[in-house]
């Protein structure tokens, strides 16, 4: 009896059953409504959910996928785009790879070389983990792949330093190895998504996308350097724990055995071509996909029998029907909608550079809401040349306040990498939306002036 009971749904999964009812009936009841107002309602319905956590992530991402597909209100290539999308696979790939750093106990061994230099205090283990994450962001372009390749080692990290689980110095440790991979790494030009896809639309909208030097001078040493501070300063206060507990055994480094030295010199490889992707042109996504196979290759002794049946798809469904979610928003004409609608009511014209400055990033962290961070530079660039002449900025500095906007989450959902490397490690969706929140309201009362003055200083403005 108690079993069943655990089992019944809980008042928010009723709730969430009766709106997707009432969506499926509204959908199947007005075929003729237009395709942005069918969209709309999907997509809030989806999004609604996902911030919540009322449903599983993957469970939402399927409603999403029959929704659409039932009610027809896009066709098949908009509504499974997520499959086809190269997140999605390095997603995937990523499973492997962490499944294989486990099997062949590689995390275990990384653990107990980095646990020296962390052990002592909490404080250095954790602004280690997140100076490492930063750093790594220098080396490798994809901000899915480090999180899904730090996930493994981060938890066997903690496991090394004593941290139990659902302890808060666990959950300190692996959120902020995550995030010091994620929040301030929208500084640095390839490390994410993001700031790739505005690359691409700059080049596409005004001939000349920006160098990597200029950006990195514009963004870093607020959104890069002082964020990175900020976030510590968060963690710190938001997760208080005991010392980590001394190693037990001798402090030498541990010697790796054949299957690990094997995955070791295979991830040296991806970790190369992943840095080099600029020459040789192959997404970091298929550079994952080809180490995934020869991990998941019969006799490779780098997974165990059955692979695929020890993984968990939560993820890889998830990251799927936000992609989608993202396509069919573009699709339907509903986010250039929603931008279009507010910057009518925004007063650009009459505004300060200060108040512009806020306004235009504040519109694009609003818009991450809705689109998803990928989506806000493929809506927001063509208007730059605009908004250009409304403001009297260059469209260059116009463009750029997107970064601003798109690096300060203010839910996971919005983030496919960070929702990834949250279900993988297993913490909690509600821990994650606080951090969030919370980074969010301090990066725009403390950094965004700060960013404004020192754009202000080097002449963008």
């Amino acid at each position: 009896m108690p079993a069943a009971a655990k089992s019944l749904p809980t008042p928010r999964q009723w709730i969430s059953l009766a709106a997707a009812l009432t969506i499926t009936l509204f959908l199947l009841l007005t075929p003729g409504a237009p395709l942005m107002v069918r969209a709309g309602a999907v997509i809030g319905l989806c999004i609604g959910l996902w911030a919540t956590g009322w449903l599983p992530q993957w469970l939402t991402a399927l409603v999403f996928f029959t929704l659409c597909t039932v009610a027809g209100v896009a066709p098949a290539d908009i509504v499974f785009a997520g499959f086809g999308s190269a997140a999605t696979w390095l997603v995937f790939s990523g499973l492997i790879i962490g499944a294989a750093i486990q099997y062949t106990g590689l995390g275990t061994s990384l653990a107990r070389s980095v646990g020296p230099w962390l052990e002592g205090s909490y404080r250095r283990a954790l602004i280690g983990v997140i100076l490492l994450g930063l750093a790594m962001a220098f080396f490798m372009p994809s901000g899915m792949g480090r999180i899904l390749l730090m996930v493994p080692i981060l938890t066997t990290l903690a496991d090394h330093l004593g941290y139990e689980p659902g302890e808060r110095g666990r959950t300190g440790l692996i959120l902020g190895g995550m995030m010091g991979t994620f929040l301030p790494t929208y500084a640095i030009l390839p490390a994410n998504v993001p700031n790739n896809v505005l690359m691409g639309a700059a080049e596409a909208v005004l001939g000349t996308p920006p160098n990597y030097s200029d950006y990195l001078l514009l963004h870093f040493p607020v959104l890069g350097l002082l964020k990175t501070l900020l976030l510590i300063a968060v963690m710190l206060w938001l997760y208080p724990a005991h010392a980590p507990k001394p190693a037990t055994g001798p402090g030498q480094t541990p010697r790796l055995s054949r299957p690990e030295l094997g995955l070791a010199a295979l991830l040296s490889v991806a970790v190369l071509l992943w840095m080099s992707d600029a020459w040789h042109g192959i997404s970091p996504a298929w550079i994952g996909l080809l180490v995934a196979l020869v991990c998941l290759f019969p006799g490779s002794r780098l997974m165990g029998q059955g692979p695929l049946q020890s993984i968990s798809f939560d993820s890889f469904l998830y990251v799927a029907g936000i992609v989608s979610l993202g396509a069919l928003a573009f699709h339907s004409g509903l986010g250039e909608r929603v931008a279009g609608s507010l910057l009518s009511v925004l007063p650009l014209r009459e505004a300060t550079d200060a108040a512009a400055f806020g306004m235009l990033s504040g519109l694009a962290m609003i818009l991450g809401t809705l689109v998803t961070l990928p989506g806000i530079p493929a809506i927001l660039t063509p208007m730059a040349p605009g908004l250009a002449n409304i403001t009297g900025w260059t469209p260059e500095a116009v463009y750029m306040t997107q970064v601003v906007g798109f690096s300060t989450v203010l839910l996971p959902y919005q983030a496919p990498p960070l929702i990834v490397g949250i279900l993988a490690a297993r913490i909690s969706l509600r821990e994650t939306a606080r951090l969030c929140l919370v980074t969010a309201v301090l990066s725009v009362l403390l950094l965004w002036p700060l960013n404004y003055l020192w754009w202000e200083w080097l002449g963008w403005i």
